[in-house]
């Protein structure tokens, strides 16, 4: 009966609204504690965690990430909750960006290196699906534009509703912005030419989903572009021995053009 769909339904956001907060709680916990061990130093500090210890917390790390888009794509009210209540999305990009930063140890620096951009990447590519929900599905969002009413606005800010602006906004901030550039020239050397390839597809995506509003909050409006174009130089090297197939040359050549395209 309905009485009965009602009470399952509130369980199960209650279910998945403490699953969001663990998995959340998991990434600030570890900023809270990068944080101690920084002591009003640099974020770049050494890992005092045996290189075991480390390496399985970013395997951790990379599922709770799994985890996370499994409860938050095609889910606009885990969005809302994700966004209002827990500030996922700043508290995400400081764990990555934290992350990147980390001075490690030599003998395992190349395997968590690789496992940092892993994370990143993966980081990076739920903000991109996040953004493209809305994008593309703007009829599950509440909108508004210059001609709402101060009223009906207030009324949501009061509500705690997020809007669909707002939930791209938190998206697009200037450090997931900075993100996605950086993933564009994640280094071939740690990360082996393939690798390298792949995590910057992975960012030419996310730029071009994120590019509009990257660029509307750049203060000369040309964002991305240069990076953008760096990226086409390195793949625009046909006979150049980096390994690639025509077909995929091909194939990324016109995803930067399309990317280009969206930023200018």
């Amino acid at each position: 009966n309905q009485t009965a769909t009602t009470s399952t339904n509130k369980n199960s956001q209650a279910v998945s609204v403490s699953a969001l907060s663990l998995l959340t709680n998991t990434f600030l916990e570890e900023l809270n504690l990068r944080s101690s061990q920084m002591k009003g130093m640099t974020m770049a500090v050494p890992m005092k965690d045996s290189s075991i210890h480390s390496q399985s917390r970013s395997i951790y790390k990379i599922r709770a990430i799994y985890a996370l888009g499994s409860l938050l794509r095609g889910n606009p009210p885990a969005q809302q909750v994700f966004v209002s209540q827990l500030a996922g999305p700043d508290i995400l990009i400081r764990n990555v960006l934290g992350t990147l930063s980390e001075v490690r140890g030599p003998i395992a620096s190349n395997t968590m290196a690789k496992l940092d951009y892993k994370f990143a990447s993966k980081v990076l590519a739920l903000g991109e699906d996040l953004v493209m929900d809305v994008v593309l599905h703007h009829d599950d969002y509440v909108e508004v534009d210059e001609e709402t009413p101060l009223e009906v606005r207030e009324g949501y800010l009061n509500d705690g509703i997020v809007t669909a602006n707002q939930l791209i906004a938190a998206f697009t901030t200037e450090l997931w912005c900075d993100l996605s550039l950086r993933m564009l020239s994640v280094p071939s050397d740690v990360l082996g030419a393939q690798g390298a390839i792949a995590i910057k597809e992975r960012a030419l995506h996310a730029t071009r989903a994120l590019g509009p509003s990257c660029r509307e909050s750049h203060i000369f409006g040309d964002w991305g572009v240069e990076e953008v174009a760096k990226v086409r130089k390195e793949i625009n090297r046909e006979g150049s021995g980096d390994g690639l197939e025509p077909t995929y040359r091909k194939e990324l050549l016109e995803l930067i053009e399309s990317v280009l395209s969206t930023l200018k």
